[in-house]
């Protein structure tokens, strides 16, 4: 990109960002901070100088409980120009921290495996499983690579305890000689140090995809997804700063939480008479998924119905249909009129991924979105499903596609 390209070149209008982070330890503000960060290294390369501000807005829970969000806004230090972008942060992992037990993780793992190999080796899901992958020949692969992840689980939740024992017995034997933070009970010590990894990345998982509603994890997964579009809402109806777009990102599981809110907008919207104007749904312009895994978990954890019960598939189809591709519906003469009515057409749908990415990937479940592979040097694994955050092509990649407007355009 040219300096001449650079400086015609200006963000439009009121965008608000609402960022929702992906699994593990996460804390309130991390996300905030790393794409803010960014968007100014960004904004400086393309030679704009921009100001940062901290704001407060009173916010409501889906509850009515008063709570105070803090967000942060990039704007031109150039007072002539109009335009400003805030960032806000959707928090949940204090929602799924420490909620789960790894027997419960291990037990929740053996029966999706279990339930995802029964459901696609049915005679009438096979067809939908060869249009997923695409490619027959992975039917095989794919069935041989789940029944080995199944084996190995339960070989594991075999292994679990006697691996806690062994790392107990260490830390017992050479208590007189640990001091710091090895100066507590041995045995909850030997709890952190083998199940952390498992807990706090798989739990995470473990406790959103859960669909039964007879399951106590099917209420925080309900929350998590009440109180994003609770504060969509809010932003949404902002009347101080009456934004012109509202911009979903999600990383990670978050893209998924993303997904899930709008899927929920779409329902609440069918139901509203004015067909969800009085939401001022039209402003919702974009959604980034970034590092997701929204197919991985439509083909593993979405909620199927047993063998022969067409009606309630096609029940769960409608209810789960925000831009699924009809292909991968079953082929049923019920219920062939969905009333759950798509408002959110205007939605720009980006997905970033990578190939080093192991929980990424081009997005196949779903239609009318654009797939955008990221190029930036990593390792396999989590340095190329974190690497999103500080490449610059990302950042640059996004206001092409939702900020920039050219000095012509600005005069008409």
């Amino acid at each position: 990109m040219t300096n001449q390209n650079k400086s015609v070149k200006f963000p439009k209008g009121r965008t608000a960002f609402l960022l929702i982070h992906g699994i593990g330890e996460q804390n309130p503000y991390e996300t905030i901070n790393d794409f803010a960060k960014n968007w100014l290294t960004y904004f400086e390369s393309q030679n704009l100088q921009i100001k940062l501000e901290h704001k407060i807005a009173k916010r409501r829970l889906s509850t009515g409980a008063i709570w105070t969000e803090s967000f942060v806004r990039l704007s031109p230090s150039d007072t002539q120009q109009d335009w400003l972008i805030d960032i806000h942060e959707y928090y949940w992992a204090a929602d799924t921290q420490k909620k789960i037990s790894v027997p419960e993780i291990l037990q929740w793992a053996e029966r999706t495996l279990d339930g995802t190999i029964d459901f696609y080796n049915r005679q009438e899901n096979k067809s939908q499983l060869n249009k997923l992958l695409g490619k027959n020949q992975r039917h095989g692969f794919f069935t041989f690579r789940l029944r080995s992840l199944t084996i190995f689980l339960r070989l594991f939740n075999f292994l679990y305890p006697w691996l806690r024992i062994a790392v107990w017995l260490i830390l017992f034997l050479a208590g007189p000689f640990l001091r710091g933070s090895f100066l507590q009970s041995a045995w909850k010590l030997s709890k952190k140090l083998v199940t952390p990894p498992l807990v706090n990345f798989v739990g995470d998982i473990a406790i959103y995809s859960v669909t039964d509603v007879k399951s106590s994890y099917q209420k925080i997964r309900q929350q998590i997804i009440r109180e994003c579009l609770t504060l969509v809402k809010a932003i949404l109806k902002d009347k101080q700063v009456n934004y012109d777009q509202v911009i979903l990102a999600g990383h990670s599981l978050g893209s998924c939480i993303a997904y899930d809110t709008l899927n929920l907008l779409c329902i609440e919207a069918s139901l509203s008479p004015d067909q969800g104007k009085n939401l001022l749904i039209e402003k919702i312009q974009g959604l980034i998924t970034f590092g997701s895994p929204l197919d991985k978990m439509a083909f593993f954890f979405r909620e199927v119905a047993q063998e022969g019960q067409h009606i309630r598939q096609r029940i769960l189809e409608h209810l789960h249909s925000f831009r699924v591709k009809s292909e991968v519906a079953q082929q049923s003469p019920y219920l062939t009129i969905n009333p759950v009515v798509n408002q959110l057409e205007q939605i720009r749908w980006v997905n970033y991924y990578h190939l080093k990415d192991p929980i990424s990937g081009n997005l196949d479940y779903y239609k009318n979105l654009d797939n955008f592979e990221m190029k930036y040097k990593a390792s396999w694994g989590n340095e190329g499903h974190q690497g999103y955050w500080t490449d610059l092509q990302f950042y640059e990649n996004i206001a092409d596609r939702f900020l920039y407007v050219s000095k012509e355009q600005q005069i008409n």
